[in-house]
């Protein structure tokens, strides 16, 4: 028999989704097929874990979860009207590398600020932490694809190339039934050969935060601050704790700035974003 907090989760996320199907917002077909797949997700469920402080459920049979697009207007914790880049300050937060151990912690500041990211995931860390990447996928993140192993593609073979793409595809279809649909290539390594072999996008940066170098939140915020525009792919890194901790101050300043912080493929949407090229911002 399902445990309590168990049920408790179901009921608690198909309130969602009723809710969510009944409104009138763009998002209501989106919506709906977020309902079947989270009625297929739970109905294949054999147990749980915790990450962070949410219980995320875990897949017994993941074949039977359907391997989906992610929609292009993230569905996050509250319904979100669609946002026009166009016209809107927009930037999208971007994490490279996880998941990781700290990716939990990530995930319980940006519920709080309702913020959605994207997240440019390393195929050999999936399996290790699935239960943070379901936990994307359901709250309306962004899984992007970082290679297997972040071996920089332009020293490998075009065989070696596919693999490092294809072996973390797998892995994310495997862990959420969702397939990543951009690349970004490990160091922004790309040259003509590799763009050949890559049919999604390719999405690098322009405002680095150089997180990785010198671990100092502060310095992570105002990097990012005194380089963000409209369009711009803010580059972090969910694997350093002292990134993570840079997280809500930077949410709080970007808003205050009148910035809408938006996924990659809404900052895209409306363009011409297609694949074999590599794209720095908006």
């Amino acid at each position: 028999m399902p445990s309590r907090s168990r049920v408790n989760a179901v009921i608690s996320v198909l309130c969602c989704v009723l809710f969510l199907t009944s409104c009138g917002s763009p998002i209501t077909q989106q919506a709906s097929r977020a309902g079947h797949a989270v009625a297929g997700f739970f109905a294949n469920t054999s147990s749980a874990r915790s990450e962070g402080s949410m219980q995320v459920a875990r897949v017994a049979d993941y074949s039977a979860v359907p391997a989906v697009q992610a929609p292009i207007t993230a569905m996050v914790l509250k319904p979100q009207p669609r946002v026009n880049c166009e016209k809107t300050k927009c930037v999208a937060l971007t994490f490279d590398d996880g998941p990781g151990k700290y990716t939990a912690s990530l995930l319980d500041m940006l519920a709080r600020e309702n913020v959605p990211a994207t997240f440019y995931m390393l195929g050999q860390n999936v399996a290790n932490f699935h239960g943070a990447v379901n936990r994307m996928a359901y709250e309306g993140h962004q899984l992007g694809n970082h290679t297997f192993d972040h071996r920089s593609l332009t020293g490998l073979s075009a065989e070696e190339i596919k693999n490092e793409i294809s072996a973390t595809e797998s892995a994310i279809r495997k862990a959420t039934g969702l397939t990543p649909d951009t690349l970004r290539p490990p160091y922004g390594a790309h040259n003509s050969a590799v763009d050949q072999l890559v049919n999604t996008p390719m999405v690098l940066w322009d405002v680095d935060t150089l997180d990785w170098q010198h671990h100092d939140p502060k310095k992570t915020v105002d990097l990012a601050l005194a380089q963000a525009h409209p369009g711009s792919i803010i580059l972090m890194h969910d694997i350093h704790d002292s990134s993570v901790k840079a997280v809500p101050e930077l949410v709080k300043r970007l808003k205050h700035e009148n910035y809408t912080l938006v996924t990659v493929n809404e900052l895209f949407e409306g363009t011409n974003f297609g694949g074999k090229t590599a794209y720095t911002r908006r």
